[in-house]
């Protein structure tokens, strides 16, 4: 359309439309604009307030004028969260053998949502989801237990209509949930990160992590019945995917576990060769908690920490919402598909893959690992034992990830890079170490290694590449890697 231009972002059903004329003003002046929109976009969506990531591919004088726009936003590290490594918590309800699944059932949350897509958005998002709740007989979960009055006389008070949630009275004298979720609301922790979530985000987390509803809307999503609880399960999604941009993960080297009791898979190969979350999981950092939840006889599934670096394995720590504060519990989202992603690209990034990884006659431990570990280990195996373990994993990993899998051409480089490494040019890095900080760039390792390639780069800073290598991409490896492998030798 003349004098307009569509800027479509990947994976998302949002179209931003904003005049601009390619004929008047200069790529330079047209680039700027649109880098300024989108990072408006995403600060009003997720809070993502810092552009690490902005690359355009000009077609002029291709008539019509056509930018191809390709960009990456994190929450910088002011509005970020440490994630602490030393945390226990109680497992109040376990998972069943359904809770993680094979991509055979993929296919049918696929159509679940594409079927969502027609739903029209809520006009009040809370009236919608505690309507929701009562509607799915958890009346109690929102008020006090003394409120006197039959459920039907309260319903009444509220205004409660079965078909009409926009009628529903938020009285929070009666629906004292209201009450706790405004506390939570301006919760230091919440502030710390500019307050990204709205009331029903939070209340969401509530229900699920605090309130009796969660057994049923477990159950419920195991079943594939996900339209009993529509808006419970998109506001949780829509929480977690915002809290999970919001910690540094990537500082992250926890493992996690949960029980399975009297589960066990005899072909772990068959029953998930790429594996998915089809409800929302509760984890553990004590084995010996999943241990008491697995029984006499079960599976413990054994989270790596990769699974927490992946950017698309979402996951966030609930604890400053859970009522439970002393269980820091850690939230995996079930997975959410992309409608016009690949079967193979949704398979590389939003996958992970199981395997045992101990059994005996009464338990079975499974390890599950992002596909991207699993894809680049045995590379980065052999790299990593030529130089004696003595190199940061994931620096091979950048490496290889650089020179496209190519295990010759990445030992190439890697020497260079610590030649160079040798040459006493730390001190010049040492000078803008507050710009990688900035942009929560942990890996000192990886930093180096882009700050050696600054020459040789044209748009994009070292610190940028950085910052995306290490926040939206994720680094899969740890130094309990490292010292495993060492210990195997």
């Amino acid at each position: 359309e003349f004098n307009s231009f569509y800027v479509t972002t990947k994976c998302e059903q949002n179209f931003l439309k904003e005049p601009l004329n390619p004929y008047s003003i200069t790529l330079g002046q047209g680039f700027q604009n649109l880098k300024d929109k989108l990072k408006d976009y995403y600060y009003l969506k997720d809070r993502t307030d810092e552009s690490v990531w902005f690359n355009y591919y000009p077609h002029y004088p291709n008539i019509p004028i056509y930018w191809k726009i390709d960009s990456r936003f994190i929450v910088s590290y002011k509005f970020t969260i440490e994630i602490e490594d030393n945390f226990k918590k109680d497992i109040k309800y376990g998972i069943s053998k359904d809770t993680v699944s094979s991509n055979k059932n993929v296919y049918k949350i696929k159509l679940i949502e594409n079927a969502f897509c027609l739903i029209p958005p809520a006009k009040d998002e809370m009236k919608t989801l505690l309507h929701e709740v009562i509607k799915n007989n958890f009346l109690t979960d929102l008020i006090p237990k003394e409120l006197p009055g039959s459920e039907e006389k309260i319903k009444e008070q509220i205004n409660y209509k079965k078909n009409n949630p926009d009628k529903l009275i938020l009285n929070n004298g009666i629906l004292t949930i209201l009450n706790e979720i405004n506390t939570l609301y301006h919760d230091d922790i919440h502030k710390q990160m500019g307050y990204p979530l709205q009331l029903h985000h939070i209340c969401a987390i509530l229900l699920y992590c605090g309130k009796s509803c969660n057994v049923q809307f477990s159950y419920d999503q195991i079943q594939f019945k996900h339209r009993n609880w529509i808006h419970l399960d998109m506001y949780l999604c829509n929480a977690i995917n915002i809290l999970h941009k919001h910690e540094r993960r990537e500082e992250s080297d926890i493992e996690l576990y949960s029980g399975l009791k009297g589960v066990r898979l005899e072909n772990i190969a068959r029953e998930i060769k790429v594996g998915y979350f089809i409800s929302h999981v509760s984890t553990s950092d004590d084995v010996q908690v999943a241990q008491m939840f697995k029984g006499d006889q079960g599976c413990i599934l054994h989270f790596h920490p990769s699974m927490r670096r992946a950017n698309n394995i979402q996951s966030c720590n609930v604890s400053w919402i859970s009522p439970f504060k002393h269980e820091r519990e850690i939230l995996f989202a079930r997975t959410c598909t992309i409608y016009d992603m690949s079967e193979t690209l949704h398979n590389t990034f939003h996958a992970w893959s199981a395997k045992i990884e101990d059994e005996d006659e009464n338990t079975q431990v499974i390890l599950l690992t992002w596909v991207i570990y699993d894809k680049y280990l045995r590379d980065v195996m052999e790299i990593s034992a030529i130089w004696n373990h003595d190199v940061d994993l994931n620096l091979i990993y950048i490496i290889l990830k650089r020179v496209q899998g190519n295990s010759s051409k990445a030992k190439i480089l890697l020497s260079c890079f610590k030649a160079w490494e040798e040459s006493n040019n730390y001190q010049t890095y040492a000078q803008k170490m507050n710009e990688y900080k900035k942009q929560r760039c942990c890996n000192e390792q990886v930093n180096l290694f882009f700050f050696h390639l600054t020459p040789i780069l044209k748009r994009l800073s070292p610190n940028e590449l950085a910052a995306v290598a290490t926040v939206v991409d994720g680094l899969p490896f740890t130094k309990k890697d490292t010292n495993a492998w060492k210990n195997k030798k």
